[in-house]
C-alpha cells in the first residue's frame, strides 16, 4: 500500500510539472486550437468579429471563442500580453490610445498607418494587419437642421456659436489617457460650448434626435449618422488623425497558427466606407444579427 501511494504521488508530480512545462495556464491562446477574437461596443467592431470568425471557421479547422467587449484599452492590453488573439481596432486608436503617442511624431513621408504597425510591433510586440479599406475616423456631427441654420460647414464654424450649444458624447472621448480627447479637441479648435457632457453610447444618438444635445462625436461610418440625419463638420485643422480599420493580433499568432495570415490578407481592401456604412446601418437600424450581416457580404463577394 506504501509503494502504491508512493507511485500515485510520483506520478501526480510528473503530470503537474509537464503541464507546467507545456503552459497550463488557463489563458485562452493556451487552448490549443482556440483562437479567441474580444468583441466590439459597437456595430462595425460586432460585424468586423463576425468576419474574422467566419474566414477563421470557413478556412481553416480552428475553433473560435468571441469574448464580450471590453474597455479598448483593456482589450488591448490583453493582446499585448497575448491571453487573447484578435481585437478590430483603427491606427489612429492604435497610435494615440493605446501608444499614447501623438501624430507629430509620424515622419514627415510616413503614413500614419505605416508609422503605428512598426511602433506597435516594435514596442508592444502586437502586429496590424492590412487595412480593411474604410476609414472610420472621428468626427463632430450636429443635425442638418443646425446646420442650416447657422451656415455650418466646417468644425472651425462652430466657434462663433458654441457658447450657446451642448456637447455630449459616450465616456470615452472624455478620458483622459490619450491625446484626441474632449479637452485637447476644445483647446486645438479654441471652442467653449455652452455645457459638456458624458452620455451612455446607446442614448447618444436619441440625445441629439430629441434636442437634448446640439453637437457630438461620431463615427464616419456609422450607419446612424444616416437614420439621425446628421451633418458631418470637416475637420479643416486636421485634429482627428487618420483612422483606418484593420485587425491587431498578438505578435506570435501567425507563428502559432500560419495558416492565419492567408486567411486575414484576403480581407485587405474589401471595405469600402460606402460598404461600411451601408452594413452598420443593416446592424444598427435595420437591427439585423452582425454575423448575418458578415456572412451575406463575406459570401456575396466570394470570399467563402
Amino acid at each position: 500500500m506504501r509503494n502504491l501511494k508512493k507511485t500515485i504521488a510520483l506520478i501526480l508530480m510528473v503530470s503537474l510539472a509537464l503541464c507546467a512545462f507545456a503552459g497550463c495556464s488557463g489563458s485562452s491562446n493556451a487552448q490549443e486550437g482556440t483562437i479567441t477574437i474580444i468583441d466590439g461596443s459597437f456595430a462595425e467592431m460586432n460585424l468586423f468579429t463576425q468576419v474574422a470568425r467566419i474566414m477563421i471557421e470557413e478556412h481553416t479547422d480552428l475553433e473560435v471563442k468571441v469574448n464580450d467587449a471590453m474597455a479598448n484599452t483593456l482589450a488591448f492590453e490583453e493582446i499585448k500580453k497575448g491571453s487573447m488573439d484578435i481585437f478590430m481596432s483603427y491606427d489612429g486608436s492604435l497610435l494615440a490610445t493605446y501608444l499614447q503617442s501623438d501624430v507629430s511624431e509620424v515622419p514627415e513621408g510616413e503614413t500614419l498607418y505605416d508609422y503605428v504597425v512598426e511602433k506597435a510591433k516594435r514596442e508592444a510586440n502586437v502586429l496590424m494587419l492590412d487595412q480593411l479599406g474604410h476609414e472610420n475616423t472621428y468626427a463632430i456631427a450636429v443635425k442638418q437642421e443646425l446646420a442650416d441654420r447657422y451656415n455650418l460647414e466646417t468644425i472651425s464654424d462652430l466657434r462663433e456659436y458654441s457658447g450657446d450649444l451642448v456637447f455630449a458624447t459616450e465616456h470615452e472621448f472624455f478620458d483622459e489617457e490619450g491625446t484626441i480627447r474632449f479637452i485637447p479637441f476644445c483647446a486645438y479648435y479654441d471652442i467653449e460650448f455652452k455645457e459638456s457632457k458624458q452620455i451612455l453610447l446607446d442614448l447618444k444618438y436619441t440625445g441629439i434626435d430629441s434636442g437634448n444635445m446640439d453637437v457630438t462625436m461620431v463615427y464616419g461610418s456609422d450607419g446612424l449618422n444616416k437614420k439621425s440625419d446628421l451633418k458631418i463638420l470637416t475637420d479643416d485643422l486636421k485634429f482627428f488623425p487618420d483612422y483606418h480599420g484593420a485587425y491587431i493580433v498578438r505578435g506570435d499568432l501567425f507563428e502559432d497558427y500560419p495558416e492565419l495570415e492567408a486567411v486575414f490578407a484576403k480581407l485587405a481592401g474589401q471595405f469600402s466606407l460606402e460598404t461600411c456604412i451601408d452594413l452598420n446601418y443593416q446592424i444598427d437600424v435595420e437591427e439585423r444579427d452582425p454575423y448575418e450581416v458578415a456572412y451575406e457580404y463575406l459570401s456575396g463577394k466570394g470570399l467563402i
